[in-house]
Formats: structure tokens, C-alpha cells, sequence
């Protein structure tokens, strides 16, 4: 069974005011630098969805380490771009979904979902407390569900509220999302 992670990063950085995936990272030239190695760290592989325009991050902040693709409908909203990258890896049994703005997300966050898609057709992270998070994960049996979101509709609302889905981490990582430039102080 292979289980990816698709990374959406094809956000317009507008509440940031600049793009904030080339904003510095520690130990990395980038926020979305970082992301995607954590990503890759976990051993699974990883697809960028990104929005048209960004030939310079394909070449900068890619390269060779992860594929990538541009969703040519980004700029309508977070459920375009989750259609466009599930139907990008339509071979894959399962995805995980993680937001680029968050560079944080540890490795075995990534290999806890993919382990918990497994034995479940979806999961997302809580923390201690029951508190849910991101990413989230969805087995093949979703696909179509995952294709048909478009605009600001995301995938969480796909996951049911039942205590099978919850995958506890130790990773506070999972509700530490970069909206802002000072986000970033906060989380260095």
C-alpha cells in the first residue's frame, strides 16, 4: 500500500502579505524548503501542489527531492487544489493531506497517519487533550470525495466524528499554522 503525502502550498500568502513559503526557515533556505523535508523524512513520498506562476519555486525549492504539480485552479480555493493533487496520485491507496505553512509537523506524525490508513479509511491527528489537527488521511476509498472538493471546502469535513479516526501524536506541531509574519517567532 503506498500512502503519500500531497503538500498544498498553492496559497496566496495573503494575510502573511509576501510569499511566505521563500519566507527564511531555520536550517533550510525556506519555509516550504522545510515542509517538504519533513515530508520526505518521513519515507513517504511527496507531491507539491502549487499555483500558476511558480516555475521559480519548482526550480529553487524542489528540485529533485519531491514531484510537483500546478493546480491551474488554485486561485479558486484550498479544495481545488486537494482535487488537483489526489487526482495527480490517483496510483497511490492513500494521501495525506498537510498544509505547506506548516513546516513544523514532525516525520512520525506523517508515518503515524500512514501506518493508521492501514487498518482505517481516514484519520487526522489529535493531541493529548483530544484536540484535532493537521494533516489529515484518507484511503482510496475516498478518492472520489476528495476529487469533487472545490473552493474554500475542505477535506476535514469528510472525516466522521468518531474516536476511530483519532490518531494521538505527540506533536504540537499540528495546530501551529503560519498565517501571519508573526507566526513564524512563535514557532522558531
Amino acid at each position: 500500500m503506498t500512502t503519500g503525502i500531497i503538500l498544498l502550498a498553492a496559497g496566496r500568502s495573503t494575510r502573511f502579505g509576501s510569499d511566505k513559503r521563500c519566507s527564511p526557515w531555520p536550517g533550510q533556505t525556506c519555509m516550504l524548503k522545510a515542509s517538504i523535508s519533513k515530508a520526505l523524512a518521513s519515507g513517504l513520498p511527496c507531491y507539491v501542489v502549487l499555483h500558476p506562476g511558480d516555475q521559480h519555486l519548482l526550480d529553487h525549492c524542489i528540485g529533485d527531492t519531491a514531484t510537483a504539480g500546478v493546480c491551474p485552479d488554485a486561485a479558486q480555493g484550498i479544495g481545488n487544489s486537494i482535487a488537483f493533487g489526489v487526482h495527480a496520485n490517483q496510483d497511490w491507496s492513500g494521501w495525506i493531506i498537510a498544509r505547506a505553512d506548516m513546516p513544523g509537523v514532525t516525520p512520525e506524525t506523517y508515518r503515524r497517519l500512514a501506518d493508521h490508513l492501514e487498518r482505517h479509511d481516514c484519520g487526522r491527528p489529535v493531541d493529548k487533550h483530544g484536540q484535532a489537527g493537521y494533516p489529515t488521511a484518507f484511503r482510496k476509498e475516498h478518492a472520489c470525495e476528495l476529487m469533487r472538493l472545490h473552493g474554500h471546502r475542505t477535506e476535514a469535513r469528510l472525516i466522521p466524528d468518531e474516536p476511530y479516526v483519532n490518531v494521538i501524536v505527540f506533536d504540537a506541531m499540528i495546530h501551529a499554522d503560519i498565517n501571519r509574519p508573526e507566526d513564524m517567532l512563535k514557532l522558531r
